[in-house]
């Protein structure tokens, strides 16, 4: 059949107009996948400049930027050490089990860590951290008062992570022996918050950060004791990295992953009521984390004093003695959670050797 000039040329514009929508459609499903996937353009990349993550850094990286953290309990039985990941935390939390042992909940947000833990099981003062920061609550098992609380749903703000019932998102590790060998990673948990299609981002407002911390009184080593000698912190400022080294029973704390040392920006020891509590495991204790207290607070090689608050549907917040917030220096952060009774064994001196 013979088609016209007339005809050739409508069917041939007509050709270009539908290329043309189906290049653009195809453009604009790139750019769509683009963001979804953490490329940025110009525009998202500089608006991403002014979002940080929990440690005060500003993020690079659209997918973490929105990212729930990732609240993990991390064993420390000297048995368990060394653990994995803590190196890669932006927030970790070191209080009282039971028994004088001490156990860790770590937060991650800005960084991926390969392997995290051991991980352990949920107290009631670690699902109320989590639940404050609107976090993924990592844990295998728990304390009977524990896990009924999570399932009553005491807990609106964080997003439950039982080891019992999400499998698939652990491993077990073969040079360790049960129950020090549950491990997970940031990639395997962020595939959680996929799945589970809650990718909520915590709603309470960041923390106050500073490139000149306000302290005065020198404080190069810090001495935290919770009950036994190979349960005692210990940090040594590092002038040249601008942080301070962890040390555990008097030995200084690597992370297994590379065996490198433990770093943090800032230390916190905050004063906590504590109380022993009847559960399934023996010498549990409660924690009162509601309120306030007594805190110091430990950057750049000084001390500062203060206090801590926790007003409702706000986060733990630190003041100084004028009712300042505190600005802490930018990067991880180390939180002990102190019993009352023990600060009176809390000891730092300016001098780190």
């Amino acid at each position: 059949m013979q088609f016209s000039k007339k005809q050739k040329i409508i069917f041939g514009t007509f050709f270009l107009v539908i290329l043309a929508i189906l290049l653009w459609r195809v453009k604009f499903w790139q750019q769509n996948k683009t963001s979804n996937t953490g490329v940025l353009s110009g525009g998202q990349a500089q608006q991403l400049k002014q979002l940080q993550s929990l440690n005060g850094l500003m993020l690079d990286n659209l997918a973490l930027a929105g990212s729930r953290p990732l609240a993990v309990v991390i064993e420390n039985h000297p048995d368990a050490r060394p653990q994995s990941g803590l190196a890669k935390a932006d927030l970790v939390y070191e209080t009282l089990a039971e028994g004088g042992i001490t156990r860790f909940l770590a937060v991650y947000q800005s960084q991926k860590a390969d392997n995290i833990g051991p991980i352990r099981s949920a107290r009631t003062y670690f699902s109320e951290i989590a639940d404050e920061l609107g976090a993924v609550f990592v844990h295998v098992g728990g304390n009977s008062d524990a896990l009924a609380d999570l399932k009553m749903g005491d807990y609106p703000h964080l997003l439950n992570m039982d080891q019992f019932f999400h499998g698939d998102y652990f491993h077990r590790i073969t040079q360790r022996l049960a129950p020090h060998n549950v491990y997970s990673s940031t990639t395997k948990l962020q595939a959680f918050i996929l799945a589970s299609k809650s990718a909520d981002k915590a709603e309470f407002g960041p923390w106050l950060y500073t490139d000149n911390f306000s302290g005065t009184q020198p404080a190069e080593k810090i001495t935290v004791s919770f009950s036994y000698p190979e349960y005692e912190a210990s940090y040594v400022y590092d002038a040249a990295r601008q942080a301070y080294e962890r040390f555990l029973a008097g030995k200084p704390h690597v992370d297994a992953e590379g065996q490198i040392p433990i770093y943090a920006k800032n230390i916190i020891v905050q004063s906590v009521r504590t109380w022993p509590v009847q559960t399934d495991t023996p010498l549990s204790i409660g924690m009162d984390l509601d309120g306030g207290g007594q805190a110091y607070v430990f950057s750049s090689g000084r001390m500062l004093a203060g206090t801590w608050k926790k007003a409702a549907g706000d986060r733990t917040r630190y003041y100084d003695e004028q009712g300042r917030e505190i600005q802490l220096s930018r990067g991880a952060t180390w939180i002990e959670l102190v019993p009352e009774e023990k600060m009176g064994e809390l000891k730092w001196s300016a001098a780190a050797k």
